[in-house]
């Protein structure tokens, strides 16, 4: 018996084809990066200096997502036992689609030269973007790792699966099926024990991006009570989604921040909000069954004494080519319009010891309050009358204002014109991308349409 067994191993082995190790194949495509129905046009190069004898030349295109991640679970240990905790490992992959061309289907010897095979291969349509990401710590519970690859792979074919073969990635870049178009979102909030609100609108130039650019929020912000605003920040968020038979997980994280000045008590202005998205940044994909990355903006707010308010735009973040060869040189900056106020400057307390107009020194009895038409101090005697003021956004209650506004205030208050750079504003230049022209002066310096 052992002896056929050697036998059989001896006519395997000397059937068997080994190809010499300087024999080189190589596969060339046309582009770096594809949408989804585009037409891969490449070649498959051979370089013979060996002769062996090959059953043909085939090309495998393959496209999949991988997603795996871990987490804690807890199961029963039997009767009477408290619930065991043990670590589950989550991990499932799926084909978009896999082919094989036959570039050259004819079995012979190949002799020493050069040999180029084209090939051509139509992809699907709607296909999901490369991408890739990883994270946590294995073995601990938070490990996680996704990914959506595709791959083009030349073989020459030989007897028991000694090919000769070269494999390369190729990138797909997913198609954006919304009209680019400016992107707006709203929020606003009230307090507890302060009268008045606050509301905020933003507005991006557009609702897609590319990493490395540079993006200009425009906040306009009401604030028709006394509650300052220490700061404001932009984040810059990213949203991961996994699932893996029928199980799905979530993971946020933030991945950019910004922050910048806040604004006075009563503020109704525009602020340019100038950030730049990290050139390292995944591109959005949102065509996949295990995998999806979308990100997100957020302009926080920050109120003291009370919860922060926040606007959230959603956004998508495309791949151009070179975020995975060589990354452009950087355009020259751009020049922002200046923040804009709509209403007068609010006289800060600790400037005023008594009131604007009838000169009583303030006390613990006698208090301070703003007239909300010229924005200055005056005492409660001075200031008992109360209005809407629309041309200065105060159109939902009537404030306070003093007897020397209340007049004109009454009838709408007079347009606040003047669009000077407020303190602390942004810089003149920012940014490394290109963006959509800024808004004329006229428009910065005009209130918006209630």
């Amino acid at each position: 018996m052992a002896s056929i067994f050697k036998a059989i191993g001896n006519m395997i082995e000397n059937a068997a084809e080994f190809i010499d190790s300087r024999n080189k194949i190589h596969v060339s495509m046309n582009h770096r990066s594809y949408v989804g129905g585009d037409v891969i046009q490449g070649v498959v190069h051979l370089n013979c200096l060996v002769p062996f004898h090959a059953r043909g030349v085939k090309v495998k295109i393959k496209g999949f997502e991988r997603a795996q991640w871990e987490e804690w679970k807890y199961r029963d240990a039997g009767e009477g036992q408290p619930k065991e905790r043990y670590l589950h490992h989550h991990k499932d992959s799926k084909e978009f689609f896999c082919s094989h061309v036959p570039v050259y289907p004819h079995e012979g010897t190949v002799q020493v030269g050069e040999y180029h095979f084209p090939f051509s291969f139509q992809l699907p349509p709607s296909l999901p973007g490369t991408f890739y990401d990883k994270g946590g710590h294995w073995s601990n519970g938070s490990g996680y790792s996704a990914e959506v690859v595709y791959y083009c792979k030349a073989v020459i074919d030989v007897h028991f699966k000694h090919d000769l073969h070269h494999k390369c990635q190729f990138i797909i870049n997913e198609k954006f099926d919304r009209n680019v178009q400016p992107s707006f979102a709203s929020n606003h909030k009230t307090f507890m024990f302060t009268p008045g609100r606050l509301t905020a609108k933003v507005m991006l130039d557009k609702n897609v991006y590319f990493p490395g650019n540079t993006v200009i929020a425009r906040l306009e912000a009401n604030n028709t009570s006394v509650k300052p605003t220490n700061k404001v920040t932009v984040f810059v968020y990213k949203h991961l989604e996994l699932r893996s038979h029928g199980e799905h997980w979530n993971h946020r994280h933030e991945v950019y921040r910004q922050q910048y000045p806040g604004f006075e008590p009563s503020f109704y202005g525009v602020r340019w909000l100038p950030f730049q998205i990290p050139i390292n940044l995944q591109p959005s994909t949102t065509t996949g069954h295990m995998v999806k990355c979308h990100y997100f903006f957020v302009v926080e707010c920050d109120i003291p004494g009370a919860v922060d308010l926040n606007v959230e735009c959603n956004t998508a973040i495309m791949a151009p080519q070179w975020l995975f060869s060589t990354a452009p040189m950087a355009p020259p900056a751009v020049v922002l319009p200046p923040d804009v106020s709509f209403r007068p400057p609010w006289q800060p307390d600790n400037q005023v010891s008594s009131c604007n107009s009838c000169q009583k020194g303030f006390s613990l009895f006698k208090r301070k309050h703003h007239c909300r038409a010229c924005g200055k101090i005056y005492c409660d005697d001075c200031t008992k009358k109360t209005t809407k003021i629309l041309n200065l956004g105060y159109d939902e209650n009537p404030v306070r204002v003093c007897d020397g506004c209340y007049s004109s205030a009454s009838q709408g208050g007079a347009v606040f014109q003047e669009a000077p750079i407020l303190p602390g504003g942004p810089s003149e230049e920012w940014g490394e991308a290109p963006i959509s022209p800024p808004m004329s002066p006229i428009m910065a310096s005009a209130p918006p349409p209630q």
